[in-house]
Order: C-alpha cells, then sequence, then structure tokens
C-alpha cells in the first residue's frame, strides 16, 4: 500500500511539474506580442535583408516625383519618439504567364502613427506626400510615377534581440495575422526626411501623366506583403 501511495505521489508530482511548464510556455508564446515585453522602443530607422532600401533623402524626393534606387529590394521603416513614421519599399512582382514581365515598385510615404488601446499599431499617411512609381517591361505605359497613400493597421508589434545579426529585431503581424518581414535596426537616429507636410496643397501637376492623389490605393497594394513570402 505504502508503494502504490508514493508511486502515485511521484506520478502527481510529474504531472504538475509537466502543468507548470506548460504554462510556463505558454506564458512566453503570449508575452511575444506584448507591448511590455518589447526590449527596445520603436524610435529608429529598420530596415529588411540587406538593409540597402533605408528611408530618408537617399531614397525619394517626393517634391520632384523621384525615387533613388537601392542596389537591392527591400523595406525600411522610421520612427520617431514624438509619433511620427516614414517607410520605403523596394520589390518585384513576377508574372507567371510571362516571365520576362516582371514589375518593379518602389513607393514611399510618410506620416503619423498611434499605438492604440489594443496593442494594435497604426499608420496615418499624409495624403498628398506618398509616392510610387512602377516599371512594367511589357505595359503600354512602361514605367509612372504617381500618388500614393495608403494607411497601415499592424494588430502587434515585437522587438527582440537577435545574436545572429547582433542588433534589434522588429517583426510587425498584419491586421489577417500575417507576418511582415524582419527589419533589423540599422541606426537609432532616425533616417528621414521632414516629417512636416513636403507637397503643395495643390495637387495639379505640369506633368500629364501623374493623376490626382487617391483617397486610398486599392486591394492590389493592401497586401504588398505576400511578395515577401
Amino acid at each position: 500500500m505504502a508503494s502504490i501511495i508514493l508511486n502515485s505521489a511521484r506520478s502527481f508530482s510529474k504531472l504538475l511539474f509537466l502543468f507548470l511548464l506548460l504554462s510556463i510556455s505558454q506564458a512566453f508564446v503570449y508575452s511575444q506580442h506584448d507591448f511590455t515585453s518589447n526590449l527596445t522602443d520603436l524610435s529608429g530607422t529598420w530596415s529588411s535583408g540587406s538593409g540597402n532600401v533605408r528611408t530618408g533623402p537617399g531614397f525619394a524626393n517626393p517634391v520632384n516625383f523621384s525615387f533613388t534606387y537601392p542596389k537591392t529590394a527591400g523595406i525600411s521603416m522610421s520612427f520617431t519618439n514624438d509619433g511620427f513614421w516614414e517607410e520605403a519599399q523596394y520589390r518585384f512582382v513576377s508574372n507567371g504567364t510571362r516571365p520576362n514581365c516582371v514589375k518593379a515598385i518602389v513607393l514611399w510615404q510618410h506620416g503619423r502613427y498611434t499605438f492604440e488601446q489594443n496593442g494594435s499599431l497604426t499608420m496615418q499617411p499624409i495624403a498628398v506626400d506618398g509616392r510610387i512609381q512602377v516599371q512594367d517591361p511589357c505595359a503600354a505605359q512602361t514605367s509612372f510615377i504617381t500618388y500614393y497613400n495608403q494607411p497601415g493597421i499592424y494588430q502587434s508589434w515585437q522587438i527582440y534581440n537577435d545574436a545572429h545579426h547582433n542588433t534589434f529585431n522588429l517583426q510587425l503581424q498584419a491586421f489577417d495575422n500575417a507576418l511582415f518581414p524582419r527589419l533589423y535596426l540599422v541606426s537609432k537616429t532616425p533616417l528621414m526626411l521632414p516629417t512636416t507636410q513636403l507637397s503643395k496643397n495643390s495637387t495639379k501637376s505640369k506633368r500629364s501623366f501623374i493623376p490626382e492623389p487617391p483617397q486610398a490605393l486599392s486591394g492590389m497594394w493592401k497586401r504588398w506583403y505576400d511578395a515577401w513570402a
């Protein structure tokens, strides 16, 4: 009888240990997207991959509708401690039926960001300042530049220490749970253009191929991160 009781006690202890271990593991998983678990703040410039794409004056000039193309594709975001944000992207979109018709897309926008009470992160661009250029060798018009205005909603974000790259890593999660490419901290000082409105209030342009700025682009651009999956 004593041995049975002893074995039962040991089994109970093992179960209790496994339960506690599972609870700790779950708590760690949940804390990954908890605002309080981030190792540093958002301020600075973050870039994906090789880090060649960076926000700031070396990427876009929205006043004269021009871009400087980086060596490689990528994404960059910059944040200030007082709520300003800037975004730069350079990416390619393949054509499954016409492999030689690969689109090159560069875009830039800036504005304000807000930490919402539910833990999400929202971006509100300055509508008249955003720019996008699309180059398609198979289109009737192979290159055009227009306005770009796409608000952002990120349901969660996490910053952690990346020992392999010896820097901090920013992981954004979209409104539909898709994970964005990881962004690495390349400068703690934000590399940004002036945070105020850069374009004139008038949206008219001497370039006939530049249309009026839209309120927001269609769903074609909302899932830009599909190209990085």
